[in-house]
């Protein structure tokens, strides 16, 4: 076991963190000792100290606090947001590389008009389109993620689709669906589940600078990026209001980087 551990550092590192991550957000209402959104006027800008571990912001709220109800918000991006682009893209991908001919032409046609465009330009004017909030702007960032699912499911069915366990099921007379579920989708879950390990952690920095923005989640809402947008307003009196979320931030996208990797190695063929 313990020989496992040392030979997937990344893997047991980025374990660590995003299951850390999870309990910190499931165990929030128990863990934290303020109410994230109560109001404390006699108590601004106070330093970090005993009694509010992580200081205080302009409303006098407990930045701890709202940093931990924002690991579960930030759960609930990644969730919403990776689940709803795997969906799309894995479907398209799959209706792609399986039949070709005009549907291939089309999907990949339509994911090189998506690409066509910056993605913060591209999620920028979809929330524009669909309004601001935190549910408009997780849609967005799906929607920008979808190409990256689309073009790999594609390619690796069209890989798959070659193969001779595939002709043998065909050979028994197996429907299409049947055969995309049962013996190509299993066979291309691996590297899905690597790119969406690594998404997650794109997701959140994506979904904080649309906060940070003004575009996704809306004050007083206790969110990363939120946090980071209120907060800099006072960096030159009161580091902490954006030192702390920012740094939640960069560990969990490492955790979720840390893990994609770790899962790469321990996957590929050659461990």
């Amino acid at each position: 076991m313990s020989t496992a551990l040392l030979r997937f550092k990344n893997l047991t590192a980025g374990c660590l963190i995003v299951c850390g991550l999870l309990l910190l957000g499931l165990l929030a209402p128990v863990i934290a000792p303020h109410n994230p959104y109560q109001q404390d006027l006699s108590a601004t800008f106070q330093a970090p100290s005993a009694h509010h571990w992580f200081g205080t912001d302009d409303f006098g709220r407990d930045v701890f606090s709202r940093v931990l109800f924002g690991a579960r918000l930030s759960l609930l991006e990644i969730s919403f947001s990776v689940a709803l682009a795997v969906l799309l893209g894995v479907t398209l991908g799959l209706i792609a590389g399986y039949w070709g001919g005009l549907a291939d032409q089309g999907i990949m046609w339509l994911m090189d008009l998506l690409y066509a465009f910056p993605g913060i330009v591209l999620m920028i004017l979809l929330v524009a389109t669909l309004g601001v909030g935190l549910l408009n702007s997780l849609i967005a960032i799906a929607l920008f993620s979808v190409p990256v699912y689309c073009r790999l499911t594609r390619n690796l069915t069209v890989t798959l689709k070659r193969m001779e366990f595939v002709e043998a099921a065909q050979s028994m007379g197996a429907g299409s669906w049947r055969i995309l579920i049962h013996h190509i989708l299993r066979n291309a879950f691996a590297p899905l589940l690597i790119q969406a390990t690594v998404s997650a952690g794109e997701t959140i920095l994506t979904a904080s600078g649309l906060s940070f923005l003004g575009l996704g989640a809306q004050p007083p809402s206790a969110e990363w990026g939120t946090m980071l947008s209120e907060g800099r307003r006072f960096l030159g009196m009161s580091t902490h209001l954006s030192f702390f979320p920012g740094l939640a931030i960069t560990i969990a996208a490492i955790g979720f980087n840390l893990l994609g990797d770790g899962l790469r190695d321990r996957l590929d063929p050659k461990f």
